[in-house]
């Protein structure tokens, strides 16, 4: 089995991690994480010790990076912004 090349996405604090993983995932982008073992066993979710560095494959990083920049800029939402329009009677 070949072995993938991986890059580092970004360092984020929990509980972001969960959701720019979850977001990836479901546009087909592999994500691997790494912490510092004793964060989580110790609650710790602020300082260095509390970071989360996601990887991705070297050949999926610069969709990723487009798409976590459209998150971080608020692009790419804007069919929630027509639903909060909507009034309940309408439908």
């Amino acid at each position: 089995m070949k072995r993938k090349e991986m890059t580092l996405l970004i360092t984020v604090y929990p509980p972001e991690d969960i959701f720019i993983e979850g977001m990836l995932n479901q546009a087909g982008i592999q994500v691997f994480k790494t912490r510092e073992a004793i964060s989580p066993v110790e609650g710790i979710y602020i300082g260095p010790l509390a970071e989360i560095k996601l990887f991705v494959p070297q050949e999926q990083a610069e969709e990723a990076r487009m798409l976590l920049d459209s998150i971080q800029k608020g692009t790419g939402n804007e069919n929630l912004e027509e639903r909060r329009d909507i009034d309940v009677d309408d439908r």
